[in-house]
Parts: C-alpha cells; structure tokens; sequence
C-alpha cells in the first residue's frame, strides 16, 4: 500500500539488472574509471546529468560506474567472482526506455573500459 502511494505522487519506475561478460582485463579496469572515460553526453534520449565513479556524499569510491539523466540511470559493479559486470539500471519513463537504457549502458561502459 505504501508502494502505491508513493507511486502516485512520483510515478512509477522501471528497474533491472543484467550481468555481461567481460574479459579479466576489463573487470581490472574498473578499478581505473574515471568519469572523463565516458565519452556519451546522452543516454537513451536524454542529457547525461552525472558520470560517477564516487559516492557524492563522501568521496568513497563506488567500484564501478554511474551514469545519470533525467530520464533515468544505471550503475556498472564488476563481480568479485566471475568475469561479468553487473548493470543496474532504472527509467523513470517505461520499460521501452529502460530497455534503452540497458542497450546504450552495455555500449558506454565498455567504451569507458577500452
């Protein structure tokens, strides 16, 4: 019920999480991210607003990468055990646009990592 309500005051969202593969070489990479690595000023139409590799509330790094629009994010975390990153990701628009979002997040993040 709780759910519902907020829901209605904020809409409602879209979520999921994928895992790609990736190379050994790449999942070290991670550890290097920066958010000059990241060369796309949109995602899934619309203004990238943040490239994060730090929390913003303290600095600590995040191990991985965030990507923010107004329209929605997504995080990349490798795994500590196999050779996979994890993309997480949100559309606050439909699931059409997260899909969006999942195709361009695979695309950016392996952009960042080379």
């Amino acid at each position: 019920m709780l759910y519902q309500e907020i829901e209605k005051k904020f809409g409602k969202s879209f979520y999921t999480r994928v895992d790609q593969g990736t190379t050994a070489e790449q999942k070290a990479t991670f550890k290097n991210l920066t958010p000059e690595k990241v060369t796309a000023t949109s995602l899934a139409g619309d203004s990238i607003t943040a490239k994060l590799t730090n929390a913003p509330g303290n600095g600590a790094s995040i191990g991985g990468l965030k990507v923010v629009s107004s329209g929605g994010w997504f995080a990349a975390r490798p795994s500590g055990t196999e050779n996979i990153y994890k993309i997480y990701a949100e559309s606050f628009k439909s699931e059409e646009h997260l899909q969006k979002i999942l195709n361009e997040a695979s695309k950016i993040v392996d952009g960042a990592l080379g």
